[in-house]
């Protein structure tokens, strides 16, 4: 994991901690002055490739740390 990569899997840790649901990827770009979606998605795939993270494909802030076990509440 590199440095800039292992920025934003703190990004996403915390704030699932914190709200309970996964940031955008404007909320990652402002908290780690990236400036551009491309990089951090791609910085966001390589993650999930690595298996440090989870998501569901189409779904928007889906992508969680891979330990965190999140279920589907139908209503």
């Amino acid at each position: 994991m590199t440095d800039a990569q292992r920025e934003i899997y703190q990004v996403i840790d915390g704030w699932w901690n914190k709200f309970g649901y996964g940031p955008s990827i404007d909320n990652i770009m402002m908290i780690t002055g990236d400036k551009g979606r491309g990089n951090v998605h791609r910085k966001i795939r390589a993650l999930v490739k690595a298996g440090h993270l989870k998501g569901l494909p189409h779904m928007a802030r889906s992508v969680r740390p891979a330990y965190l076990k999140v279920y589907k509440v139908e209503s």
